[in-house]
């Protein structure tokens, strides 16, 4: 029944490809006039500086959830901030503890009278460009969060002017790790649960993790500059700094890792790290990290906006994320899809015993086209420097001399998430897709001691894995997959199509790749005949299939048959299978149904722009929760924000099959303009512009002087390509692709004949700053903070046990489109909020029951939910006002195993 689903809804969907799956719409007739190519540089000229302000997060009132914190870091270490008696922090560093399992600790910084007493302006601003978090209070207190580049030291700078502080204190604390569970499946979990203390002329500092026989731990720690100051230990677990009053001072504190330190000595190590920033100087460290963070934003650009604003949110959306996975993406170890370096959870945690690469790849692969190939690197080094071991483990797991890689993998590559979960324990097709990252490395930077070195012995040994593994038919020639997964949501299946996109994505790159290094001659005749006789992908005339029919039973929610579109790269715009791709992607049966959904992705991969807009927005309106741009799915955190970093891109340029296509996927509504420089495959900064559904040229910097191939934007139209400094015509050509051979360093403009960018205005791109909360339409979602809050609080906000479950897209007409509910009894939702009313918002129907409303802890009324006839959607089911201006919280208790449920809640300022 679920196969004749999937062909019944393919066929409905052959209609809906549109003229975005296989080119531009005409070109406006009367297009913007002007154009930001700069030809010397060959790249957009943008001043970033004013550009990003326009991106910056602002929060106009204080927040006191540490949910809804604001995110910095440098590379490292990251730090979420919020208002607790003063600044609030959570720190954490990448490498502190296996797969960042743990929170490194908090830190409170508070004065007498309080910071945030007697003001009359707030604002909190997360400077992108600069990447630093600064508050002020009126114009007489400023703190500033910045840090040592790239490094496990960050600082709080202070300015106070005000007369009459008594007192400055800085705390520094774990919470209680007495009952910590293993979530880091470390191998001694009681020295996490010890916790050490020291206070000296230096500065003080608490550690944990120093027994840990993996040379994990770390110790947090501080110090002050432009200060006096005293330190003492507080308790077993909270030490603190007493620091002189003083208008301008700096708090230097440090998450320093044993894994990192001389010696594993994270204490000497942290005394270290910080006295050199404090000789260092504040002023001069901020010059630092703002250089670090500015040479960061240098290196590509985006810009993707119209849409009555929309796509204004998502491109906001795109530097916000890269910002939150560039400020941990630098460690020894890659920034974890849960616990990244950002997070108010203390310990709390999940999915943490290892990497699994179905997320993390959803995190990463984004930056090549971005041209931060160096962050894919972190990445990609997980798994090349524990090849060994991987290598050692296939031949004790399966008696083969190649490489496996476990789906589920430690930080030292061991397989136990992996092995011991039904979910995983056949994946196969993980290895292929660390080995491809590895070759794009190396595509993209043109690095052949990588390939030969690194890449190429890691393909080669998944290549060995999968030659061996694969069954052969004598009677139809074929080789074929007799049982692995199709990844976690099919298992024990004929035919994985994940398996066999695997085979057909690596073998004929590790066979030209051993060609080109005159390697392993002897081995590639046996890798082309498994690619000339491999066995088609399962199919019916007009879908793919996850695997060889019937279907099994579904385990999870993973569009598998779409992975050939993306990440293998087996099929998209202009191949031959391009409708049958389209197909399979509109019969997909988990549209968007986890956090990790990389929908939006295939779609701009297949050339749908508008489905790849609004699955952008989806997701959006799905996952970000938070006004910090973060998410309460605990399934994951990042990875949405990594898809839609991945979505974007693909939307702009496409290059992963040797052809520079601009604009592939861009939304069909008119007053959408899209101008980028970003990073094509081959070693190639290409820039464009798009505006009025027009292309206005393409600029191609060749970094290493390939070839490439071009699609022509405008179809037919004659083209001609020019060497930018010299002026000289290169080609001219009419053909809808052509052959472009270049030059080391040279810069090429492709422009109509008719049109060519000279005809353009020269002009600089730029913003201005953004001053308070942004909001994307038909979604709850927003980045930011008004200074008045929206009296709207969504079901998502709530804080909910563990027997509540959430709904989304019901189509009944709830606010934003989702619920919680639960049928069990005594279940509770509850929501602390500011102000003098509350309304509990929710639906009535026959199948809900009576919930118990709790306000500040005292019984205030039962409701019954329930009532006969029609569903009634955003019923006002309770409210009260008239409270005292203040903080309360309402609690929601289910009564009985009928449906309880809550929607929205309305405050009253």
């Amino acid at each position: 029944m679920r196969l004749r689903r999937l062909v019944r809804a393919a066929l409905a969907a052959v209609c809906i490809m549109t003229a975005t799956a296989v080119g531009l719409s005409a070109p406006a007739a009367a297009a913007p006039t002007d154009a930001a190519f700069d030809s010397a540089t060959g790249a957009l000229n943008v001043d970033r500086a004013a550009y990003l302000s326009k991106h910056d997060l602002v929060y106009n009132r204080p927040t006191t959830n540490p949910l809804h914190g604001l995110t910095v870091g440098n590379g490292r270490t990251g730090a979420m901030a919020w208002q607790n008696n003063g600044l609030t922090m959570q720190v954490s560093g990448v490498d502190t503890s296996q797969q960042t399992a743990f929170g490194a600790g908090l830190l409170n910084l508070s004065t007498t009278p309080a910071l945030e007493s007697g003001y009359s302006t707030y604002q909190q601003r997360l400077s992108l460009y600069d990447g630093t978090l600064t508050t002020t209070y009126d114009a007489n207190r400023t703190v500033t969060v910045m840090g040592v580049p790239n490094s496990e030291v960050m600082g709080v700078h202070v300015e106070d002017s005000r007369s009459g502080v008594s007192a400055v204190t800085l705390d520094l604390g774990l919470w209680d790790v007495s009952q910590l569970g293993n979530s880091g499946d470390v191998p001694d979990l009681n020295t996490w649960k010890t916790v050490s203390t020291y206070a000296d002329s230096t500065g003080a500092g608490i550690s944990r993790g120093q027994s840990d026989p993996q040379n994990f731990g770390y110790t947090l720690a501080a110090t002050v500059e432009g200060a006096a100051y005293s330190a003492r230990v507080v308790d077993g677990r909270n030490v603190r700094l007493s620091i002189t009053p003083s208008r301008s001072y700096t708090i230097w504190f440090t998450a320093s890792t044993r894994l990192n330190a001389p010696s594993h000595d994270s204490v000497a190590e942290a005394k270290r790290a910080l006295a050199s920033a404090k000789s260092r100087g504040y002023s001069a460290t901020l010059g630092d990290f703002r250089s670090w963070w500015h040479d960061f934003w240098g290196k590509s650009f985006v810009q993707y906006s119209g849409l009555s604003g929309d796509a204004d949110y998502l491109e906001n959306v795109y530097y916000l994320s890269t910002y939150m996975i560039a400020a941990g993406g630098y460690g020894t170890n890659p920034f974890h899809f849960i616990n990244g370096v950002f997070r108010a959870t203390r310990d709390q945690t999940k999915w943490s015993n290892a990497y699994w690469f179905w997320n993390q790849r959803d995190v990463y692969n984004s930056f090549l086209a971005s041209n931060h190939v160096d962050l894919l690197a972190g990445f990609n080094r997980l798994y090349s420097r524990n090849s060994a071991a991987l290598k050692a483990y296939t031949r004790t797991r399966y008696n083969v001399d190649g490489l496996w890689v476990p789906e589920t993998m430690g930080w030292d590559g061991n397989a136990r998430g992996t092995v011991n979960s039904d979910f995983t324990n056949n994946i196969w097709s993980t290895g292929t897709e660390a080995a491809y990252n590895m070759y794009l490395q190396y595509a993209y930077t043109n690095d052949s001691a990588y390939l030969r070195n690194t890449a190429y012995p890691f393909m080669r040994d998944v290549v060995k894995f999968y030659a061996a593994k694969l069954s052969y038919d004598s009677a139809s020639g074929k080789y074929y997959v007799a049982s692995s997964h199709a990844h976690e949501t099919y298992w024990n299946v004929q035919n994985a199509i994940t398996d066999l996109a695997a085979v057909r994505t690596l073998f004929p790159l590790a066979i030209s790749a051993s060609q080109s290094l005159g390697l392993d001659a002897d081995l590639r005749p046996q890798w082309q005949r498994i690619v000339d006789n491999l066995i088609a992908y399962p199919s019916t005339a007009d879908v793919y299939l996850p695997h060889t029919p019937p279907l099994a039973q579904t385990r999870n929610g993973e569009n598998v048959a779409a992975e050939i579109i993306w990440p293998y790269d087996r099929t998209g715009i202009g191949y031959p299978d391009q409708q049958k791709a389209v197909n399979t992607f509109n019969a997909r049966p988990f549209p968007y149904g986890n956090v990790w959904a990389n929908d939006a992705v295939q779609a701009a991969r297949l050339g749908l722009g508008d489905q790849a807009y609004q699955g952008m927005k989806t997701m959006l309106r799905k996952y970000q929760t938070y006004p910090n741009g973060m998410t309460d799915n605990t399934n994951g955190v990042f990875e949405y924000l990594g898809v839609h970093l991945a979505a974007l891109n693909e939307s702009l340029l496409q290059s992963y099959n040797d052809k520079i296509r601009v604009f592939p996927a861009a939304p069909s509504d008119s007053s959408f303009t899209g101008r980028f420089t970003l990073l094509a495959k081959g070693g190639f900064t290409v820039s464009s512009e798009r505006e009025a559904g027009e292309v206005k040229y393409i600029g191609i910097k060749s970094l290493y002087g390939k070839s490439t191939r071009v699609v022509n934007p405008w179809g037919s139209q004659q083209l001609r390509v020019r060497d930018a400094s010299s002026g000289a015509t290169v080609l001219t050509t009419s053909a809808t692709e052509f052959d472009l051979a270049t030059a080391a360093g040279k810069v090429y403009v492709v422009e109509r004949t008719a049109k060519p960018l000279s005809s353009y205005t020269s002009v600089r791109l730029t913003g201005s700053a953004n001053q308070g909360e942004k909001a994307l339409s038909g979604t709850t979602s927003t980045l930011g903070m008004a200074r008045t809050p929206n009296p709207m609080v969504n079901n998502s906000q709530l804080t909910y046990d563990s027997n509540w479950h959430a709904t989304s897209g019901r189509g009944y007409g709830d606010y934003n489109d989702d619920t919680h509910h639960s049928t069990t009894v005594n279940a509770v939702a509850q929501y602390t909020f500011t102000g003098t009313g509350v309304a509990y918002i929710s639906e009535r129907n026959g199948d809900m029951g009576p919930v118990d409303v709790y306000l500040d802890g005292a019984f205030q009324a039962t409701v019954d939910l329930r009532v006969s006839g029609a569903r009634q959607v955003q019923q006002t089911v309770w409210q009260r006002s008239g409270l005292t201006q203040g903080t309360h919280t309402i609690r929601i208790v289910n009564r009985s195993t009928s449906v309880g449920m809550v929607d929205a809640l309305r405050i009253t300022p």
